[in-house]
């Protein structure tokens, strides 16, 4: 047990798709977060130029290092994914198209993929396998139950492409919940991070109390917000298209960094 979570082997024909989904050759360089016990990352290390894969727990950092000893092309790094500076790190590798594949430990699967939308890098390609219910908070669409702050900034950053589910049976031991693997491409009209930020400021505040109208809500920290031709501020939350949340945050302006 690491303190990301418990590690499970993965069905060698679902590693391939993974593989297969990552689109991957010698000119790659990908990150992995959570080696675990390397089942992923040995498939990796034998189609890309380099992998640089972080491992926080310390006993099992050790093991699996020792273990693939001969995979000159594979950096390990006993650190915590979530706390490493990404931007200093793949500095000597920016001239590499730069992708993420990963079997995300669902411990901190929102922090993580927080993180990767964050990061002002150009990723190539992100293909991550998650739980299946949390992959379903990244598709969700306007309108829909399960829209929240992840569906809202993750979809203005990347572009869900393809994806397939992952039965439990997959796994050794056999863990209580299905997974999906997602692979995802940079969004053409990606927000600036400036807006992002705000974005996700913004909606966190109005998720908190997701059966309040907007209005309702923003009135109390911006008594002057007005409707629109576009905005009704009759609408809750998981109603708001990525027009109208970036309306909003013109609306808003400074407004939003007060909010907390």
């Amino acid at each position: 047990m690491t303190k990301w979570g418990q590690n499970f082997l993965v069905k060698k024909d679902i590693l391939e798709k993974i593989v297969q989904l990552s689109c991957l050759n010698q000119d790659d360089c990908v990150i992995e977060i959570g080696t675990g016990l390397g089942n992923l990352t040995r498939y990796l290390s034998q189609y890309v130029g380099r992998v640089i894969t972080f491992e926080i727990d310390p006993d099992l950092f050790q093991k699996t290092s020792q273990r693939f000893y001969y995979c000159s092309n594979v950096v390990f790094f006993n650190q915590d994914f979530l706390q490493v500076n990404l931007i200093h790190l793949l500095e000597p590798f920016s001239k590499f198209p730069l992708k993420i594949v990963a079997n995300l430990p669902y411990s901190i699967s929102t922090a993580a993929v927080f993180k990767i939308i964050q990061t002002p890098i150009p990723w190539a390609m992100v293909v991550i396998m998650v739980q299946k219910e949390f992959a379903q908070k990244i598709l969700a669409r306007p309108g829909d139950k399960g829209r929240g702050p992840l569906s809202v900034a993750f979809q203005m950053t990347l572009k869900v492409k393809n994806h397939f589910e992952v039965s439990r049976s997959s796994f050794q031991p056999m863990p209580k919940i299905d997974s999906m693997v997602l692979q995802c491409v940079p969004q053409p009209d990606a927000v600036d991070r400036e807006r992002l930020i705000k974005v996700m400021k913004l909606s966190q505040y109005l998720f908190r109390q997701r059966r309040k109208k907007i209005g309702t809500l923003l009135r109390a920290i911006h008594p002057s917000i007005t409707e629109s031709a576009t905005l009704s501020l009759n609408n809750r939350p998981e109603e708001l298209t990525q027009s109208q949340w970036l309306e909003l945050v013109e609306k808003m302006n400074d407004t939003i960094m007060k909010i907390w």
